[in-house]
C-alpha cells in the first residue's frame, strides 16, 4: 500500500499495562503543544472506529469505510493463464487487527498528522504495528499476559516487546520487574538504542485525589514549582505519567516544541474512558476495563485511596485466555458478590466456565444471562458502603457503556455492527 507509516513521526508503544493511558496523555500533551496528533489503540469500548482518531476525534463512517475498501482493493490482484485472465481476491488471509491497522497507518498519511501514537496490540516482534519505523520507542510495565502466545515467563514477554526498540532509535521504559529490564537493556544495547527508564511514582508529591483526577507536585525543575492537575484517576497514574513526561523530554531533545504549559495543559485534558471511571447516571458505579492479574492489584490499591473501606459488588467477565480463577481470588478480599455475565464477543469465556472458577475459589456470586441482568440484580442487592465495580474485560466495559446510552448489545460472533 505504498509504506504510508513513513510519511509521519510514529511513537510506538507496547507493554503489558498502561500503554492507552500513556497514550492518552501523549496525545493530549502534544495537541496542546499544537501538534496535529494521531492516535492508534486498542481495543474500542463501543464503536470500532474509536481505534482510530486525529485530533482526539474518531475517524467517520465514511472515511472508514473507504478505508477499508482501499485495503481490499490492494489484495486483489489480476494475472493471466494460458490466455485466461483470474482475479484472486484472497492474495493472503489478513486479521482484523491487521486490517485495523493499516487504516490508521492510511488514515493518518491521508490527514498529514504532525505526529503519530501507534500502541501495539499484541507483543511486539510479530505485532502487525511493528512494521512502523518510530522515531521513539516506549515500554510500559511488562507482565504475565498473552502467556500461551508469549511466554509464560516475564523474560520471554520482554524480550518479545522489546522488538519494538529499534536501531539508533531513543527508547524509554517505565519501572520495570528486574528481569524485564534486563531484557529491554539487552535489546537496546543490541540495536544501539539510548533506553532511559522513567522514575515512576516517586517523583510525584499527590496534594489530592479523586473521581475526578488528582493534584500533584512534580520533581522534573522544568515544569516548574507549580501544583499540576492530572484529570485520570488512580494511583497507578502516576508510573504512566511519569513515562510519557520522560517521553517528553525526549522528543524535545529531537526537536519537538513542548513548553510546561503545554504539559500542564495537556495533562487537564487527558482523557481514557473505562479506566477507573466512576459514573452516577443511570446508576453509580465504577468502570475499569483491567484485564489481568497484575491489573487488578494495582486496581484494588487505587480503590483504597479512593474509596476506603467500601466493599465491592463485582460486575464480571472476561476472555477466555485470561487466568480468570486469580484474578477473581485477587477481587475476593473487597468483593461481597460477584455477578458473572458472558460477554458478547467469540473469545470470552463461557459463563459457566466463569462460574467453575468461582466455585473453585468458594466465593458468592450470581449467574446473569446478560448485562442488564446484571445490573439490575447488583443495583437490587447493593446495600450502604458498598459500590457496584464492572471489571475483567474492557469488551465488558464497552456493553455496560452501551447499555447506559440505549444502545443494542453488539453481535455474539463478533462482526462489526455498523450501528455505531
Amino acid at each position: 500500500m505504498g509504506d504510508p507509516q513513513a510519511d509521519y513521526p510514529v511513537i510506538h508503544i507496547a507493554g503489558t499495562k498502561g500503554k492507552g493511558s500513556v497514550a492518552a496523555i501523549l496525545s493530549s500533551i502534544l495537541q496542546s503543544a499544537g501538534y496535529k496528533v494521531g492516535l492508534y489503540t486498542s481495543p474500542h469500548l463501543i464503536s470500532v472506529r474509536e481505534r482510530i482518531r486525529v485530533k482526539n476525534r474518531i475517524v467517520s463512517k465514511r472515511e472508514f469505510s473507504s478505508l477499508i475498501s482501499r485495503i481490499r482493493a490492494s489484495k486483489e490482484r489480476s494475472f493471466t493463464t494460458f490466455g485466461m485472465t483470474t482475479v484472486d481476491h484472497n492474495l493472503a488471509y489478513r486479521t482484523v487487527f491487521e486490517h485495523l491497522t493499516a487504516a490508521a497507518l492510511l488514515f493518518f498519511a491521508d490527514r498529514r498528522v504532525d505526529v503519530s501514537i501507534i500502541e501495539a496490540g499484541l507483543g511486539g516482534k510479530l505485532d502487525a504495528t511493528v512494521v512502523v519505523d518510530p522515531i521513539l520507542s516506549v515500554i510500559t510495565p511488562v507482565g504475565l499476559d498473552h502467556t500461551a502466545i508469549l511466554g509464560d515467563r516475564i523474560t520471554e514477554i520482554a524480550a518479545d516487546k522489546a522488538h519494538i526498540i529499534k536501531q539508533g532509535t531513543p527508547s524509554v521504559s517505565a519501572v520495570q520487574d528486574p528481569d524485564a529490564a534486563q531484557e529491554l537493556l539487552k535489546r537496546a544495547e543490541g540495536v544501539s538504542s539510548a533506553l532511559v527508564f522513567a522514575k515512576g511514582s516517586t517523583e510525584f508529591e499527590v496534594v489530592s485525589r479523586d473521581f475526578t483526577g488528582q493534584r500533584l507536585k512534580c520533581s522534573r525543575e522544568w515544569l516548574g514549582s507549580e501544583e499540576i492537575k492530572l484529570s485520570l484517576p488512580g494511583g497507578y497514574q502516576l508510573d504512566n505519567l511519569s513515562t510519557a513526561l520522560t517521553c517528553v523530554e525526549s522528543l524535545k531533545e529531537n526537536g519537538f516544541q513542548i513548553t510546561p504549559e503545554a504539559v500542564r495543559v495537556g495533562l487537564s485534558r487527558a482523557r481514557w474512558t473505562g479506566r477507573l471511571q466512576f459514573v452516577r447516571k443511570p446508576f453509580r458505579m465504577i468502570l475499569d476495563g483491567s484485564h489481568n492479574a497484575l491489573a487488578m492489584r494495582v486496581l484494588l490499591k487505587s480503590l483504597d485511596d479512593l474509596i476506603p473501606g467500601n466493599k465491592l459488588r463485582v460486575i464480571f467477565s472476561a476472555m477466555s485466555s485470561k487466568p480468570v480463577g486469580e484474578m477473581l481470588k485477587i477481587l475476593s478480599s473487597k468483593a461481597v458478590k460477584f455477578y458473572l455475565v458472558p460477554l458478547s464477543f467469540p473469545k470470552g469465556m463461557p459463563v459457566n466456565d466463569l462460574a467453575h472458577q468461582a466455585e473453585l475459589e468458594k466465593l458468592s456470586f450470581a449467574v446473569c444471562n446478560d448485562v442488564p441482568a446484571a445490573i439490575e440484580q447488583s443495583v437490587r442487592e447493593t446495600r450502604k458502603g458498598e459500590m457496584i465495580l464492572v471489571t475483567g474485560s474492557l469488551y465488558l466495559v464497552g456493553e455496560v457503556l452501551r447499555f447506559r446510552r440505549g444502545y443494542p448489545i453488539p453481535p455474539s460472533d463478533g462482526r462489526i455492527d455498523d450501528f455505531i
